[in-house]
C-alpha cells in the first residue's frame, strides 16, 4: 500500500474518472466544474492511493496579496474506505495551508454529515445554512 499527495503539476490524471468515482458523478457538470475550480486555484494536491486518485483539493485566494483561501474537495469511493488515512492527511494538509493563509474558508453541504464531522475535526467554525450549504473557518492559531 502506498499513499502520496502530490502536486497538480507533477502529473496528469484523467478528471473524468475522478469525477465518475465521485459523489458528483451524476452532475452533468462535474467535470466542468472541476476543470474550474483548479484552473482558479493556486495550490491543486492530488492525494493518492496506491496510484489511484482518491481526493483531490485545491486553495483559491481572491488576490494574490489576500491572507485567506477558498477550500474546496472532491473525493472518491477510496477515502471512503481509508477513512483514517484521509483524517491524518488532511490535518497536515491544513496546518500547511494556515502557514501562508491566516485562515481557510469555505462551503459544506447541510446534509454532508461525513464533511460536517470532518471539518469540526480539523477545527472548523460552521456558520448558519443558506440555500443549502454552510459557511465554514479555520482559523490560524
Amino acid at each position: 500500500m502506498s499513499v502520496a499527495i502530490i502536486a497538480n503539476h507533477q502529473r496528469d490524471f484523467s478528471l473524468s474518472d475522478v469525477v465518475r468515482r465521485s459523489p458528483v458523478a451524476h452532475e452533468p457538470d462535474g467535470e466542468i466544474k472541476l476543470r474550474t475550480f483548479i484552473r482558479m486555484s493556486e495550490e491543486v494536491w492530488f492525494g493518492l492511493h496506491d496510484d489511484q486518485v482518491a481526493a483531490v483539493w485545491g486553495l483559491i485566494p481572491p488576490s494574490l496579496i489576500s491572507n485567506r483561501a477558498y477550500l474546496w474537495l472532491l473525493t472518491t469511493e477510496l477515502v471512503d474506505a481509508h477513512k483514517f488515512l484521509f483524517i491524518r492527511h488532511s490535518q497536515l494538509v491544513i496546518e500547511d495551508a494556515l502557514k501562508h493563509y491566516a485562515v481557510v474558508v469555505g462551503h459544506v453541504e447541510v446534509g454532508n454529515h461525513a464533511a460536517r464531522k470532518w471539518l469540526r475535526w480539523l477545527g472548523a467554525e460552521i456558520g448558519v445554512p443558506e440555500k443549502g450549504f454552510s459557511p465554514f473557518v479555520i482559523r490560524r492559531k
